[in-house]
């Protein structure tokens, strides 16, 4: 399975604001700049300074920052939803009828086992819940990027390098959007989730009746 994709943020650099804001990886702020991953690590980390040709690049990007670094929007809150409730626990648990004193080993064995399973299930849909708040970002910087870009003031060279970059950023985004069968498995997990947490009530539930 392949691995979230996350980003790394170890200052509060030029290089490291634009790429939280824009939701670029390293080696995505690197290819633009035309330096590698490894070199802008360097950069956010103050080992090293940017030469003129990536600084030049870097205040194009800069200029689309928010103020007071820029003039461009402010990003929206790219929060990972939160865990689903069970708001009707309390509603379903009144018709669970009433079975007197019950052998409390079985029902802790199965309660230990539901909550082990809905711990794992709630942690997974986090991280995918996360996953989806970056790339919902990333899709927002890259209209940014096409829109604001001066393009059109740059010199040729230049004005292909940036379409390159763009175009390969835009497959990149495109790539990591989750498939309808992906958002079909998030939304079982979640009736799972809920169903599993419904369960657990219901036997803490016996096992005080007990």
């Amino acid at each position: 399975m392949a691995r979230p994709l996350t980003l790394s943020l170890p200052s509060d650099t030029l290089e490291a604001a634009i790429r939280f804001h824009f939701g670029l990886t390293q080696a995505e702020l690197g290819r633009y700049l035309g330096i590698s991953a490894g070199l802008v690590a360097h950069f956010e980390a103050g080992r090293r300074r940017a030469m003129p040709s990536a600084e030049q690049r870097l205040t194009w990007l800069a200029q689309l920052l928010p103020p007071p670094t820029g003039t461009g929007p402010a990003a929206a809150a790219f929060a990972a939803p939160a865990a689903p409730s069970q708001p009707a626990v309390a509603t379903l648990l009144a018709a669970l009828p009433t079975f007197g004193a019950l052998p409390p080993a079985a029902l802790q064995r199965r309660q230990r086992l539901v909550v082990a399973q809905a711990a794992r299930l709630r942690w997974g849909l986090h991280r995918a819940g996360k996953a989806d708040a970056l790339q919902a970002r990333r899709q927002w910087g890259l209209a940014i990027l096409q829109a604001a870009l001066p393009a059109e003031t740059l010199a040729p060279a230049e004005r292909a390098h940036l379409d390159y970059w763009l175009g390969v950023l835009a497959a990149d985004v495109a790539a990591a959007t989750a498939a309808p069968a992906t958002q079909a498995a998030r939304a079982l997990a979640v009736v799972r989730l809920l169903m599993l947490d419904l369960e657990a009530a219901a036997l803490a539930r016996l096992l005080t009746a007990g």
